[in-house]
C-alpha cells in the first residue's frame, strides 16, 4: 500500500498477511529484550513478550471484560522504501472493535510513520494506537492481581464449575457485596477449590467485580454483581 504523503514523503508500508498471527521471537532478540512466556486466557497459544510493559499490558486485558481476544506481535510489515521490518506489540478485539497497539516509553513515536500507520490500518477498519509504558506500569497493582487470577484459573481450566457459579450469583445478588474468604476457606482452601474457581472465573467475565487496582486480592477482597 502506497500511502498519501506524509510531511512531504510517500511512506509505503505492506503486509503479507492482516491476519493476526502471534509471530515467533527469534533467538537473538529474546537475549536482547526482557522477554517472558506465559499462558494466557483470552489468547489460545502461549504469548511472547518483549517487556514487562507488554506483559502487564495484557494482563489488564484479561481483567477487561469488553476484550473477547488479543494476540501478542500480531503482524508483519514492511515500511518504506529500506523495507524496514515492523512487528505492533499487540492486535486487540474491544467490542467488536479491532486496535493496534504499540507500546513506548512516554508514547513517544515517530510522528510520520505514525500517521503512516494510522492511515493503513483504518483502511482496513483498525485503529493504531500508541501508549505510554509508564500508563501501564501505574496500575502494577492491578495487573499484579490479574496475573494471581489468570494463573490459577489456567492451573483450574478442566474444573467445572457452571452449576457453581449460577449458585455464587445468585447468593452475591441476595446479599449485595460479599467477601472472597466467606466462600474460599483459609482452613482448608482445597475443599472450596470450585467456589474459588467459579468466583475467579465470574471476575473474568465481568459478572462480578472487585476493586483490584488498590489491594492486593485476598480473603478480605469485596465481590458485588456487576451492571
Amino acid at each position: 500500500m502506497q500511502l498519501p504523503e506524509v510531511s512531504g514523503q510517500a511512506i509505503g508500508i505492506s503486509a503479507g498477511s492482516l491476519t493476526p498471527c502471534q509471530r515467533k521471537t527469534k533467538w537473538d532478540f529474546r537475549i536482547a529484550t526482557d522477554f517472558r512466556v506465559a499462558q494466557m486466557l483470552k489468547h489460545p497459544t502461549p504469548c511472547e513478550f518483549h517487556s514487562i510493559a507488554e506483559y502487564y499490558h495484557a494482563l489488564l486485558l484479561e481483567g477487561d471484560p469488553s476484550v473477547s481476544r488479543y494476540v501478542p506481535q500480531p503482524f508483519l510489515l514492511t515500511i518504506g522504501k529500506w523495507q524496514r521490518r515492523y512487528t505492533p506489540d499487540c492486535y486487540v478485539v474491544r467490542d467488536g472493535k479491532v486496535d493496534v497497539v504499540e507500546l513506548r516509553p512516554r508514547a513517544e513515536f515517530d510522528e510520520r510513520r505514525r500517521q503512516a500507520l494510522e492511515a493503513f490500518f483504518r483502511t482496513h477498519r483498525m485503529r493504531f494506537v500508541v501508549l505510554a509504558n509508564e500508563a501501564v506500569l501505574s496500575r502494577r497493582c492491578e495487573a499484579w492481581n490479574w496475573q494471581k487470577i489468570v494463573q490459577t484459573l489456567v492451573l483450574h481450566q478442566d474444573l467445572v464449575t457452571s452449576s457453581v457459579e449460577r449458585e455464587l450469583l445468585d447468593d452475591v445478588f441476595r446479599r449485595g457485596t460479599v467477601q472472597l474468604g466467606d466462600y474460599v476457606l483459609h482452613s482448608d482452601r482445597a475443599s472450596s477449590r470450585p467456589q474459588e474457581i467459579a468466583l475467579l472465573r465470574l471476575l473474568h467475565q465481568g459478572k462480578v467485580s472487585a476493586d483490584l487496582a488498590h489491594d492486593e486480592l485476598g480473603y478480605h477482597t469485596e465481590l458485588t454483581l456487576c451492571g
